[in-house]
């Protein structure tokens, strides 16, 4: 066979061949399409029962809300039932609490009111016992100022208190008399060679002491001393005369006095001196005598000192005495007080 013989039958072997396969493949395409669409049909349908398993899903959770809901607000209802019948009951309970609570009451409101009469009677006893111990209170104030007046009335007989002070007719020239009474003395010069200085200077009250007078009991006074030079001061009582401004006082007949070195002069005489008698700056000293008795008083600092035996002699007669100070050396300073106010208190006696 020629060459183109060949290439014909080999055409037309194709072409028979090329019919059935194109068939089958036909055929194939086909079952695949309706494969698509079954499969796509299911998926669809898979999807719509999907669907409807949610909703029935969530139709169940409605139904289950709405279930436990009901169930909610049933135990709410009967919860709220039994708070209003406990609230009622607590109102039932209060109520008769309180009707119990008057009558448990009533005893103690009676008891108050008994305790309340009790107290008013009782203050108006106090009231009366207080007005009644005012009405004792003024007697016995009464009595008291009465008494006052008797004592004033006994003192000023008690005491032979007489306005005193520094005669300075009976005054060394060189004491200088001050102050508003005329009670301070002071040495403010003297005259002469050295011995001068150790030379007394004495100075006499205005008034003399008055013995045997059934007016008083007691003369008394005192001197306080404010400076002292020379370590040299005597006072007390003694016979007042003109000449003894310049002598020495102390050691003549009549004189009771007491010295700052502590010694004690009886009728012009030393008489006893003790380590607990003497004073000086700042001390106040005091010298009296008993009028009934004549007994000679010496004090020192408010403190009465031993002169238990000390008297004045029998011999010296009413207005023979007057107190006296004697001081020696430039600034000297004494202040007397002749009452009715002292450190030592005479009522003591």
């Amino acid at each position: 066979m020629n060459n183109s013989l060949k290439r014909k039958m080999a055409d037309g072997q194709s072409e028979e061949i090329a019919g059935p396969t194109e068939t089958f493949c036909d055929q194939q395409q086909q079952q695949q399409k309706e494969f698509r669409e079954k499969f796509a049909k299911m998926e669809t349908e898979l999807k719509e029962a999907k669907q409807l398993c949610k909703i029935k899903d969530l139709e169940n959770r409605v139904l289950q809300s709405e279930l436990e809901k009901q169930n909610l607000m049933t135990e709410r209802n009967a919860l709220q039932a039994k708070i209003d019948m406990m609230e009622k009951e607590k109102e039932q309970q209060n109520e008769q609490g309180r009707y119990v609570s008057i009558d448990q009451m009533k005893p103690i409101f009676d008891r108050i009111n008994e305790l309340e009469q009790e107290q008013k009677e009782q203050s108006k006893a106090t009231s009366d016992q207080f007005s009644q111990l005012q009405n004792d209170q003024k007697k016995i104030l009464v009595k008291i100022n009465e008494m006052d007046k008797g004592e004033n009335q006994k003192r000023t007989m008690f005491l032979n208190f007489r306005q005193n002070y520094w005669d300075a007719n009976f005054c060394h020239e060189n004491l200088k008399i001050t102050g508003d009474k005329s009670l301070t003395l002071t040495v403010h010069y003297y005259k002469g060679n050295l011995l001068e200085l150790w030379l007394w200077r004495s100075v006499f009250a205005k008034h003399s002491i008055l013995l045997n007078k059934n007016s008083s009991n007691i003369f008394y006074y005192e001197i306080s001393v404010k400076n002292e030079e020379g370590l040299l001061i005597s006072f007390g009582f003694a016979v007042k005369k003109q000449t003894e401004l310049y002598e020495t006082i102390r050691m003549r007949k009549g004189t009771y006095a007491y010295d700052n070195d502590g010694e004690f002069v009886i009728n012009g005489e030393e008489k006893r001196m003790n380590a607990e008698y003497p004073y000086g700056v700042g001390d106040t000293v005091g010298i009296g005598v008993n009028l009934i008795t004549r007994q000679i008083i010496f004090t020192r600092n408010g403190r009465l000192l031993d002169s238990s035996d000390f008297f004045v002699a029998p011999s010296f007669a009413d207005d023979s005495f007057y107190p006296f100070v004697s001081l020696a050396s430039a600034g000297n300073k004494i202040e007397a007080n002749f009452g009715p106010n002292f450190k030592f208190d005479l009522a003591t006696l």
